[in-house]
């Protein structure tokens, strides 16, 4: 598929409702909704992106790897090779090498994969922070114990709406940074950059409630899929993908219409 770059929103309808909104309000809900009608072809490509789908595939497998007794083997079988006694860092370092050189290996270094690779390693660095006490010095069976607690329904559910939500937020504000300078200084929607910045957080929490949508579908379908036959990268991209941003379209559409 080689690489797709997103390049500059057109001149429609759409998109001039998101500069005339910026204009009259700082609603990020209103915005948020805005701003993904303007986008939806991107986030139709997103379902349809091998580099996003690999990426939520290496998130997926390196969780629930961890689960299995060879889980130092199966990190270097993904391109994750680890010192003797490994941190949870380590861990996060070799995750984003081993995205970092596939994506450009298999030719899939879109935005949208760029965009799921940061919101993956932060979903990683979100486990590690859970860990304070022990994110140096452990040995890799310390680490495997780590990330065997979110190798459950419940807790990989919260991974995944983290990943989704961080996902939606980094799509939103790569349209909306085109814009939001336009609308920061004396007499304008914000009147100062950390005015913007507040806004921009709030627009980070609504796309968290949105990704809640994923949750529960995130949490059992890696479960359900490891006991029957296996996470891969093809079914990940075949099933899983597919659907996760099906839901996340239609509750934006859902949402869109509770704002109108």
């Amino acid at each position: 598929m080689g690489t797709r770059w997103l390049g500059e929103l057109p001149a429609t309808r759409n998109w001039r409702r998101v500069v005339a909104l910026l204009k009259e309000s700082d609603d990020p809900a209103k915005v948020a909704d805005t701003t993904s009608q303007a986008a939806q072809r991107g986030l139709e490509l997103a379902k349809k992106d091998r580099g996003v789908a690999h990426v939520i595939f290496m998130l997926m497998d390196t969780v629930w790897s961890s689960r299995k007794e060879n889980f130092g083997q199966r990190l270097a079988d993904l391109g994750m090779p680890l010192p003797k006694e490994p941190s949870l860092l380590d861990v996060v370092g070799a995750f984003d090498d081993a995205l970092d050189r596939s994506l450009r290996r298999a030719g899939h270094r879109s935005d949208l994969a760029e965009m799921a690779r940061f919101s993956a390693v932060d979903a990683l660095t979100e486990i590690c922070r859970q860990e304070t006490g022990r994110l140096f010095g452990v040995t890799i069976d310390d680490t495997q114990a780590t990330l065997k607690r979110y190798a459950t329904p419940e807790r990989f559910a919260a991974v995944g709406q983290n990943f989704f939500g961080k996902f939606l937020y980094r799509f939103l504000d790569y349209h909306l940074s085109r814009e939001l300078p336009n609308h920061i200084g004396p007499g304008k929607q914000f009147d100062s950059i950390s005015s913007c910045e507040n806004f921009k957080n709030v627009l980070a929490l609504h796309c968290q409630q949105t990704a809640r949508i994923v949750k529960d579908f995130a949490g059992c379908w890696p479960s359900a899929t490891e006991f029957r036959e296996g996470i891969t990268a093809e079914n990940v991209q075949t099933k899983f993908v597919p659907i996760a941003f099906k839901k996340i379209r239609s509750e934006l559409k859902q949402r869109s219409g509770a704002n109108a």
